[in-house]
């Protein structure tokens, strides 16, 4: 019986032996051959950008503990254990780093970008260094970093003379963001990100807002001179014979503007992180005219980036618009962009979607990477008649959102009030990135795939133009987030300040009005509370009846901002999220 089974384990073994072998053959095979294509890359350059991935030791439990800390929560507590967290993964990864280093010797090569939440490296390596990494044993994978374009943009340099009908309006009202402001939400106190060519933060589309700059840029073409820079104006763009140096501010304002004079993008009143990614190219490595490129390990740095920040800001979503090779296979799209997908992972396990434009070239059969990869949010375009644009790529499988994205006016580079009509998947993932605030601000315990769950169902189903008879859904964010209200604040807020004189003294009075909210129909609301708003506090001033609709706040000072917050409560007990109003002079 003992011989029987020990012949049967060999006959397993025997057969199993050979298919182990084989698929390690491939995957050597695979490894050599892009090692000896990158070897002969750097013989007819002298120098290649490449990307290490690096075997850190215990990165997956370091990562685990790290990505338990989401967005939005701000617990002291809670963010300084998160920074623990992160100092943690950092130290394991710097360690890895210093290890290849210092096993490279004297070869030749520079840094491009370390990293402290992925365990990867960007160098610039001469032959000799490229050999070495390829003996070392922390280094897993070499990937070439390549400058990736922007995707092409059907423009219309038409300034609109008449912001009362522009088409960004058209737009907003056909997503349902008009029906969100309505109930209240207009994404205040969140934070959308772009990832982009930058952004003219003077523009009088961005009035007000807290915008936060960063720039990442291999080619050391940052406003400091290097390839990177923190700050007020890190992400400003380049000049403007560079094609697409304004793609970041009009895509920032389908998103996120407003001028204070009824022009808006989707989320208002968002506040914005601009992180300017693209670096100079001339009309030799473009078609013909100089142009912008961004290359892969610079959006890595931006997406660790906005990680990073997750603990300083409440971020909702990330905004992308890149132009990469077409893919149909999503296990292939995901393998070629695994660096990509990792960083991506990152981001959704703390609430933050990252959200990529699909490209323009009219597939049938396919999308653009980096917007193939799983863990993205793939946006296709529509027209106002809510057809597919003609140019909007399409892959059944791989693209998950429309949006309008045909002759969408925003905000340009031109001077601080020019406007242009532009047309791509570029303008309709920026309606997707604001909607996803709004829908944050509304339900902010929502993961990325609920969120997108939303999105989905509540869309409207819009055909492809491929005759294929399928469909996916143009959001209409306006009935994704009546499904999450159990109660609204009120709405259509008024504030003005007034004098008012006696005999003893002369005082200043902030006059605040609303209206009930329609949604809160037979919800038996049994008072409205006004706060003072100080930061991230806020204060009771007073309960009001139902019935009334205005309160007036005396002796204020003369020319002061004062913010206010309002809510509905119920008979349960159960009260709205508040709905702010800022009192400020002019």
């Amino acid at each position: 019986m003992f011989k029987n089974k020990l012949k049967q384990i060999f006959i397993i073994l025997f057969l199993f032996i050979p298919i182990f072998l084989l698929f390690s053959f491939k995957q050597n095979s695979y490894k050599d051959f892009e090692y000896k294509r990158l070897l002969q890359t750097v013989k007819s350059k002298g120098y290649l950008n490449i990307i290490i991935k690096m075997d850190v030791p215990d990165i997956d439990k370091l990562s685990a503990e790290s990505k338990k800390y989401k967005t939005g929560n701000t617990d002291l507590f809670y963010i300084q254990n998160a920074i623990s967290a992160d100092i943690e993964l950092e130290k394991a990864i710097s360690f890895t780093t210093d290890s290849v280093l210092y096993k490279l010797n004297n070869k030749s090569y520079e840094i491009n970008h370390t990293f402290s939440t992925l365990p990867y490296l960007a160098l610039n390596v001469s032959k000799d260094a490229l050999k070495s990494l390829n003996n070392i044993s922390e280094v897993v994978n070499i990937i070439e970093d390549k400058p990736i374009p922007l995707p092409y943009i059907m423009k219309s340099n038409t300034q609109n003379k008449n912001l009362k009908e522009p088409k960004l309006s058209e737009s907003t009202n056909i997503i349902g963001a008009d029906s969100a402001w309505d109930m209240g939400f207009t994404g205040k106190g969140w934070y959308i990100v772009t990832i982009d060519t930058g952004i003219q933060r003077s523009h009088e589309f961005f009035t007000g807002k807290n915008i936060v700059e960063q720039c990442y840029s291999l080619k050391k073409d940052c406003p400091n001179g290097n390839s990177s820079m923190s700050g007020n104006g890190a992400a400003a763009h380049y000049e403007s014979f560079y094609e697409g140096y304004d793609h970041g501010t009009h895509v920032t304002g389908i998103a996120s503007g407003n001028n204070k004079k009824g022009f808006y993008g989707v989320a208002k009143d968002t506040s914005v992180i601009a992180i300017q990614v693209f670096s100079r190219f001339s009309a030799a490595d473009c078609e013909g005219a100089p142009c912008v490129m961004s290359y892969d390990s610079d959006q890595l740095k931006a997406l660790e980036f906005v990680y990073k920040k997750r603990n300083n800001y409440k971020i909702a979503a990330v905004n992308m618009s890149l132009g990469g090779d077409k893919y149909n296979d999503q296990a292939s799209c995901d393998e070629d962009y695994n660096l990509d997908k990792k960083a991506i992972e990152n981001l959704n396990q703390v609430g933050i979607a990252t959200i990529i434009a699909s490209g323009n070239e009219q597939y049938c059969d396919g999308i653009c990477a980096p917007a193939c990869i799983s863990s993205a949010v793939a946006v296709g375009s529509t027209q106002k008649n809510d057809k597919e644009s003609y140019f909007s790529n399409w892959d059944f499988e791989l693209l998950d959102l429309f949006a309008p994205g045909q002759s969408i006016l925003s905000s340009t580079g031109n001077n601080n009030k020019s406007y242009a009509y532009w047309s791509g998947t570029s303008m309709a993932t920026p309606h997707v990135t604001g909607s996803w605030a709004l829908l944050k601000q509304c339900a902010p315990y929502l993961s990325v795939n609920e969120a997108l769950n939303s999105l989905v169902n509540e869309g409207k189903p819009v055909k492809t133009k491929c005759g294929t008879g399928q469909a996916k859904p143009r959001i209409d964010i306006g009935k994704s987030i009546i499904k999450f209200i159990k109660i609204a604040p009120p709405i259509n807020f008024s504030i003005e300040q007034k004098i008012n004189y006696s005999l003893l003294q002369t005082e200043y009075l902030n006059i605040l009005t609303w209206e009930a909210n329609p949604l809160n129909q037979d919800k038996n609301i049994v008072k409205y509370k006004v706060y003072y708003i100080n930061g991230s506090e806020k204060s009771l001033i007073t309960e009001l009846d139902p019935s009334i609709f205005v309160y007036w706040d005396r002796k204020v000072n003369k020319d002061t901002e004062y913010t206010y917050g309002i809510t509905s409560v119920n008979d349960e007990g159960d009260e709205s999220f508040t709905a702010f109003i800022t009192y400020q002079s002019e």
